[in-house]
C-alpha cells in the first residue's frame, strides 16, 4: 500500500516530537532556581522547599515520556492522515503542554493540605491517555491510514485504555486520601504488570490449543 505523499504523517509526527521536547524543557525551567537556593540557605533549605517541586518534575517527565512512547506506538504503522488523527493529535499535545504549568501549580501548597491541584494535575493526565485510547481507537477502525501490516493495533487500544483506567484510579484515590498524594500513580505500575499477566495467559491459552 503505497502512502499518499500528500497526507503524509510523516511531518505531523516531527512536530509532535518537537512539542513533545519543547514540552520537557519548559518543565524544567523551574529547577534552575535550585542552585541559588543552595548558595543561599544550603542543602537544608533546598531539601525543605524544593522536594515537593523535584518530585512533581520527576513524575510528569516520566508520564510525558510513557505517553510519549505511547502515541509513537500508535503512529507505528500510519502513513497517512485524516482530519480526526489530526485533530485527536492536536488535543493530546495541549493537554502535553499545560502540564508543564499544572505541574508548577502543584507546588503551591502541599498536596496534603490543599488536593485540588492535585486532581489538576492527574485529570490532566488522565485525559492525555483517553485522547491517546481515542487516537488508537481512531486508528484501528480507520486501517487505510497505516501500511496495512499493523496486526497489534487493538493490543495497543485494549493497552491504552487500561492505562487511561489507571490514571483514573489514580486520580480516585489520590484525591480521596490526600496522605497517598503524587504517589497515587504507582497504581499505573499495578495495571501494566497485570495487563502483562492477562497477555501471558492468554498467550499460554492458544498455546494449548
Amino acid at each position: 500500500m503505497e502512502p499518499d505523499h500528500g497526507r503524509s504523517a510523516d511531518r505531523l509526527v516531527t512536530f509532535t516530537d518537537a512539542v513533545v521536547a519543547i514540552a520537557i524543557t519548559l518543565l524544567a525551567l523551574p529547577l534552575a532556581d535550585v542552585p541559588r537556593e543552595f548558595a543561599s540557605g544550603g542543602l537544608e533549605r533546598v531539601l525543605e522547599e524544593g522536594a515537593l517541586p523535584l518530585l512533581a518534575f520527576t513524575i510528569s517527565f516520566f508520564v510525558i515520556a510513557r505517553l510519549w512512547w505511547a502515541h509513537h506506538r500508535i503512529f507505528e504503522h500510519v502513513v497517512r492522515w485524516d482530519g480526526p488523527l489530526v485533530v485527536l493529535t492536536l488535543a493530546w499535545l495541549f493537554t502535553i503542554v499545560l502540564l508543564s504549568p499544572v505541574t508548577a501549580l502543584t507546588g503551591v501548597s502541599p498536596p496534603g493540605e490543599e488536593p485540588g491541584p492535585l486532581a489538576i494535575y492527574i485529570g490532566l493526565m488522565t485525559v492525555s491517555s483517553a485522547l491517546l485510547s481515542a487516537l488508537a481507537w481512531h486508528v484501528r477502525r480507520r486501517p487505510a491510514l497505516t501500511d496495512g501490516h499493523d496486526a497489534d493495533a487493538g493490543r495497543r487500544l485494549a493497552g491504552s485504555v487500561e492505562t487511561t483506567v489507571g490514571f483514573l484510579l489514580a486520580l480516585v484515590i489520590g484525591t480521596a486520601f490526600p496522605g497517598i498524594n503524587y504517589f497515587a500513580l504507582f497504581v499505573l505500575v499495578l495495571t501494566g504488570r497485570l495487563s502483562r499477566l492477562v497477555q501471558r495467559r492468554r498467550e499460554r491459552r492458544l498455546n494449548i490449543r
